[in-house]
């Protein structure tokens, strides 16, 4: 598991570098481990902005912005998807870094509620104008295994992200190239439905403005699964 992860920290370093990009995190139960991961990397001053460390529910409030009706019910909760995007989009606009993970999870032992048991995990990611929130369980393993399983899911998942931007890049690029008068992108097949949550932001850099003003302008008109 410690060789897969820093094999995964490493693929994901060489894209930012590539790119340009910085990456910050924001990281609840795996108390720094994502962060430290990175920073195991040879340079990784060049590419890794800062992270947090916010460990309850106050200190995600205080630190990245998170709203405190972001943590509803029992049946959201700080081990959610509207936590964990809020938690990755605080990250990102606080440090203005171009890329943002977010963990949200029950390591254990101890923490499971009648609805999530422990080895649940809420990761989300953002760069461009591009998220990515994505629940996982992995079941009731030792403290330590689940945190770093929780990590390399994240890096899993921020490399996924990448691979959406790459796409979306060259597809754009195709339309731009297209002669004038050729047809459009045909989404009309497209399905609506999904197991995670995905679509787009709208940047805006008014210092007036909070995560949440941010989040509510996400369109999620076609995510329904908010617990997928």
């Amino acid at each position: 598991m410690v060789e897969e992860t820093a094999a995964l920290a490493s693929r994901l370093s060489r894209r930012l570098r590539k790119r340009g990009w910085s990456i910050s995190t924001a990281e609840s139960c795996t108390g720094g481990l994502l962060s430290s991961t990175f920073t195991d990397i040879s340079g990784a001053s060049n590419w890794f902005e800062q992270g947090w460390i916010t460990y309850n529910n106050e200190a995600k409030m205080r630190e990245l912005g998170v709203e405190k009706n972001a943590f509803g019910n029992d049946e959201a909760g700080a081990v959610s998807h509207q936590v964990a995007l809020q938690m990755a989009r605080g990250a990102r606009y606080r440090s203005d870094a171009d890329f943002s993970i977010s963990i949200t999870g029950i390591a254990g032992p101890g923490g499971a509620t009648a609805t999530k048991e422990v080895g649940l995990v809420h990761v989300a990611v953002t760069a461009g104008d591009q998220f990515l929130v994505r629940r996982q369980d992995f079941g009731e393993n030792d403290r330590l295994d689940n945190k770093r399983s929780f990590v390399a899911f994240s890096l899993r998942l921020a490399l996924e992200l990448m691979d959406r931007v790459d796409a979306d890049e060259a597809r754009l690029a195709e339309v731009n190239n297209r002669p004038e008068g050729s047809p459009q992108l045909d989404t009309s097949q497209m399905d609506p439905k999904s197991e995670q949550w995905e679509g787009n932001f709208a940047w805006a850099k008014e210092d007036s403005k909070t995560v949440a003003d941010e989040i509510q302008q996400v369109d999620l008109a076609s995510l329904t699964d908010w617990d997928e």
